[in-house]
């Protein structure tokens, strides 16, 4: 009877010890805009030494790593990690984790698999999702940095310094063929203006447009192979590099744009003004500059296991640490610091209120 309790407390200690060391997978998708963080702050979650890579797609970050995590995750010890990513979109990635529908993922070299998304970085609020998402599908929102927007001409509108809200709304339906002229914009050409902006999934047209408090389905110009306009349907570009190229190639475009992508065509385009206020740091983190939004992190309801939510803790804290935010041009070049802003709102476009009274 000894030899048997023995035996069974041996057996029962070696099935506990492989359930503690059992593999842990993590599958990302989302938000284009925080890939390259995403991707950098996932590596780091590895142990040095023990992080393997499978790469089948880098220009769209369609990467799986695996090793262990016990620095960054001290509970996991040497429990075998994996983190799938897959980025969509934000909209695409929240409706995947909401409705648990599978996505690309890398599975050895040259072989993807279908994976249910665990987490999905996004840059709007659920409720800002066409058709709206319910934010009770999903845990508390955790919010992982701010997104700036900039207004930005080509330099060939001479005279155009500012845009104020109003004109911002009228110029969603009114630019183009006898349209607005750049002198209702303070410019010297009475030749109109042609606006160009980002597809309805885009979370940069979703925070603008909110931002604006804009309903509707905007006019919006592109360019055919002749570089000629033509009024795009649907409206917009699917990326900001797209959009930028316009803008930077014709002489009369004006859209909205990311930091990054203004900087990349910065000796064509310039910003311009939006309320009166010019872009800075220090306006969006005081409230005076309004065009921005958050990136958020959600997982269904009870949808993580807790070696998942352990991963996903320190996935967030890679994210947000300050040192990050305020030095690694991953994120500078783009974000604002979370920790440096001043103000905060409640959803997509909603009245900013301070943090600190």
């Amino acid at each position: 009877m000894k030899n048997t309790k023995t035996i069974l407390t041996l057996l029962t200690g070696a099935w506990l010890a492989t359930a503690a060391y059992g593999q842990v997978e993590v599958t990302i998708t989302g938000s284009t805009s925080f890939r390259a963080i995403t991707i950098d702050r996932s590596a780091a979650l590895f142990d040095p030494g023990s992080l393997v890579a499978v790469t089948n797609d880098a220009s769209t970050g369609l990467i799986t790593y695996s090793g262990t995590a016990s620095n960054a995750v001290p509970s996991l010890h040497n429990t075998p990690v994996k983190i799938r990513l897959s980025f969509s979109g934000s909209a695409s990635g929240m409706l995947a984790v909401k409705n648990q529908t599978p996505v690309s993922t890398a599975e050895a070299p040259g072989v993807n698999t279908n994976k249910v998304p665990d987490l999905a970085l996004t840059d709007v609020f659920p409720g800002s999702a066409t058709p709206p998402i319910a934010s009770s599908a999903f845990d508390p929102d955790v919010q992982v940095g701010v997104i700036p927007f900039v207004y930005v001409k080509n330099n060939g509108l001479t005279g155009i310094a500012n845009i104020t809200r109003e004109q911002a709304v009228l110029l969603m339906t009114a630019s183009g063929v006898g349209g607005m002229p750049a002198t209702f914009l303070g410019g010297s050409s009475p030749n109109p203006v042609y606006m160009i902006g980002r597809d309805s999934g885009s979370g940069t047209r979703i925070t603008v447009e909110k931002d604006l408090r804009f309903v509707g389905t905007p006019i919006l110009w592109g360019t055919n192979g002749a570089g000629a306009y033509v009024q795009q349907n649907p409206p917009g570009y699917s990326s900001g590099g797209l959009e930028r190229n316009v803008i930077a190639a014709k002489s009369d475009a004006i859209g909205y744009l990311g930091r990054a992508d203004l900087a990349a065509i910065s000796g064509a385009a310039s910003a311009i003004s939006y309320e009166g206020v010019p872009y800075s740091p220090a306006n969006v983190q005081t409230g005076s500059y309004a065009l921005w939004g958050y990136e958020h992190i959600f997982n269904r309801v009870n949808g993580l296991s807790a070696n998942q939510a352990a991963i996903k803790t320190a996935l967030v804290n890679a994210i947000t640490d300050p040192t990050f935010q305020t030095s690694n041009p991953l994120y500078t070049v783009s974000f604002e610091a979370l920790n440096l802003m001043h103000v905060g709102r409640g959803a997509d476009g909603g009245d900013i209120f301070s943090l600190d009274f």
